[in-house]
Order: C-alpha cells, then sequence, then structure tokens
C-alpha cells in the first residue's frame, strides 16, 4: 500500500472531523428543538429518518462521485450542503421546514461518509483508518461542546447550530482551494472495474461475508447513535442531571470514542484486527451494563466513557477489513451499501429507542442498547466461526 501524503492525511482528518461536528449537535438541542416545536420526545426520530433519506440517496452513488469528481471536490461540495443544513435549522420557523434542511445534511453528510471511507479503506492502513475516524470523535465531540457552550451564554439553540455551519462553510473552502492536490489516477482505473462487475449488485450480494458486515454495521451504528442522541436526554430528564454536566458528560462519550481510536490505531498494529474487534465488543458490554444502573451519578458518567472508548475501534477496523474480505474490486459498492444499512440503522434504531421509551420510560433505552450490543457480539463471533470454516 503507498504511504499517503501529509497533506492527503490532513484532509482526510479535517473531512472526518467535518462529517463528525453536527452530528451529534441534535442530541444537545433536541430537549430546546421539541419545546419550540411542540413536540412529542419520540419525535427526535423523524429527524433522523429524514436525515436518512438524504444519506441514504448520497451513500449509494457516493463511490461513483468520488472517481468521477475525486475526493477533494466531493469533500468541498459536500461541507458546502451541510453547512446549507445547518444554517436551515438555525432559521426555520416550521417544523417541516427543518425536516426539509434534515434532508439536505444527509445528502451532504452522506456523501462525505461514503466517499471518504472507500477511499480510505483502499488508500490507508488499518492504523490510519483508526486515526481517521478518531477525527471523527473530535468533531463529535466538539459538535455538543460548542451546542452546549452557545445555548448556556445566549439560551437559544439556533446560535449553536448556526456556528458549525459557519466552522463548516470555512472548511468547505479549505477543501475547495486543496482539491487539486488530492488526485489519484488509480481511483479510476478502479473505476473502471466497477462497471464490469459481472451481475452488478446482484453479484455483491450472494457473497455470504457481505450479508454478515451488513448486519455488523447496522448493529453497531445503531448502539453508537443510540447512545450519542439520547444519552443528553436521559442523563437530564431521566436521572436529573444539571444541562451543563450533561452536555459536557455528552461530549465526553464521543471524546472517549476519538479517544480509543487513537489508541487502538497503535494497539491493532500489534494485535490481529479480528482480536481488537473481539475485545473491543466485549468491553462495549461491559460499559453499556455499568450506564444501565441508574442511582449513582459517577456510573453513568464511566460507562459512557468506557462504552465510548470500547466502541471506538470497530467501525473503522470493520471498514478496513472490507477490501481484504470482498476484494478490492467488489470493495466500493460493499462500502456503499454498509454504510448504507449503517445510516438506516442510525436512524431507525435510535427511532425505535425513543419509541418503546415513551412506553417503558427512558432507562429503557439503557437496556435496548445493552440488547443490541449482545446481538453485536454474537453476530461476529458467527463471523469468525464462518471465515475460520472458509
Amino acid at each position: 500500500m503507498k504511504k499517503p501524503g501529509v497533506l492527503l492525511l490532513l484532509i482526510a482528518y479535517l473531512g472526518f472531523i467535518s462529517l463528525g461536528l453536527p452530528d451529534a449537535t441534535h442530541g444537545v438541542n433536541w430537549p430546546f428543538v421539541r419545546e419550540t416545536f411542540d413536540l412529542p420526545n419520540a419525535w427526535l426520530g423523524m429527524i433522523l429518518t429524514c436525515t436518512g433519506i438524504g444519506y441514504f440517496c448520497s451513500s449509494m452513488s457516493a463511490g461513483l462521485i468520488l472517481n468521477r469528481l475525486g475526493v477533494g471536490s466531493l469533500l468541498a461540495g459536500s461541507s458546502l450542503l451541510v453547512f446549507i443544513a445547518l444554517t436551515g435549522f438555525a432559521l426555520a420557523q416550521y417544523w417541516v421546514v427543518f425536516l426539509l434542511f434534515a434532508i439536505l445534511l444527509g445528502l451532504g453528510s452522506g456523501a462525505i461518509d461514503t466517499g471518504l471511507n472507500a477511499y480510505a479503506a483502499e488508500h490507508f492502513s488499518t492504523r490510519q483508518m483508526n486515526w481517521l475516524h478518531a477525527a471523527f470523535g473530535v468533531g463529535a465531540m466538539t459538535g455538543p461542546m460548542i451546542a452546549t457552550a452557545v445555548l448556556v451564554a445566549s439560551g437559544n439553540w439556533r446560535v449553536g447550530y448556526g456556528t458549525i455551519g459557519f466552522i463548516l462553510l470555512l472548511m468547505a473552502g479549505l477543501f475547495f482551494l486543496t482539491r487539486h492536490q488530492l488526485e489519484d489516477r488509480s481511483d479510476q482505473l478502479h473505476a473502471a472495474d466497477e462497471l464490469n462487475l459481472p451481475d452488478g449488485y446482484s453479484h455483491v450480494f450472494r457473497q455470504t461475508v457481505v450479508w454478515f458486515h451488513i448486519l455488523l454495521f447496522f448493529i453497531y451504528t445503531g448502539i453508537e447513535i443510540g447512545i450519542g442522541q439520547w444519552a443528553f436526554t436521559v442523563l437530564t430528564e431521566g436521572r436529573s442531571i444539571d444541562t451543563a454536566l450533561a452536555g459536557l458528560w455528552t461530549s465526553f462519550f464521543w471524546g472517549a470514542l476519538a479517544a480509543g481510536r487513537i489508541f487502538f490505531g497503535v494497539v491493532v498494529a500489534r494485535i490481529p484486527t479480528d482480536w481488537v474487534i473481539r475485545l473491543a465488543m466485549w468491553g462495549t458490554l461491559i460499559g453499556t451494563v455499568v450506564f444501565c444502573i441508574d442511582g449513582l451519578p459517577l456510573l453513568s458518567l464511566i460507562g459512557l466513557l468506557v462504552t465510548g472508548f470500547c466502541l471506538a475501534p470497530i467501525f473503522p477496523c470493520l471498514m478496513s477489513r472490507t477490501p481484504q474480505r470482498v476484494g478490492k474490486k467488489l470493495a466500493p459498492r460493499v462500502i456503499g451499501i454498509q454504510v448504507s444499512m449503517a445510516l438506516i440503522s442510525g436512524v431507525s434504531l435510535p427511532f425505535s429507542m425513543g419509541y418503546i421509551a415513551s412506553f417503558w420510560g427512558l432507562e429503557s433505552i439503557g437496556v435496548t442498547v445493552l440488547v443490541l450490543v449482545i446481538m453485536l457480539v454474537l453476530v461476529h463471533e458467527t463471523l469468525m466461526m464462518h471465515t475460520r470454516e472458509r
């Protein structure tokens, strides 16, 4: 694998940061958005659903767009869409308008997510993949911190969206100015290979390992997004923790995710990738159990930190293993499918958590996440058995 240059890595890191910045902001702003538009608690899922529609549409075609435009142009255009969407959130006076801008946010974020992951899986090592996804964690940690700080200072959730939108506008400009530095002729050769795949997507779906990966990404993303989006509400409304403290702890969850990816980026060079994934999943199980224990606020923080830290390497390591398991020719399409399924999960499972909580209370969210973690462990162990048999 050719070693990527410093500029390429820097742009990739900034791309993942830009992807993470708005990703967790809804979780902090939701109680106040809900109050503004007089909505039920579970309707956070509507934002995620509309974002998912845009995300799905762009993620399924992002690989082709990446091959035609290059990663720099893809990042510039997509970041500009995210800026417009966040500005729309800040200005929206009607709930339906807010949801329309959520679709636009999904279009921009989906293209960044799929395009960068496909590019990174091809060009970067597993260590660098973990560090790139750590950059996402930095963005996801910083977004809630900015939103909380602005919320405490101004008392207006709209200003937080606008502030993060302005940051995305600056990044879009940087990506546009550096777009020609990121061209790679080998990507165009892979694009031609994609067009010559036998039977198109039907050939992809006949690979058993693809279905295992789809299920793993579906479950994993529901866990990560579910905790990230609902932790603030569980802490404030379910466990009566102060708004500023709950916002800080939610940011710590994303910070632990980033720190874990930096740490495991070093570890994965010494321990087989599949073992890193396995250990991380068992650690996530322990962290989720701790978070489910109500009554002692410190346990909520410890549970969030352990869960975030142990979730860290799972997504990037699975993404890095994709070309190794399905081959480079199939990898761009499979990665697009994985990101799309992750998106569907990021919409449907947190929505389901809110729906369940409307009947059983906010503490049921932690229990639902715990069940998903158990399923994640079982599916991965089954995949390991399948690949050993092969």
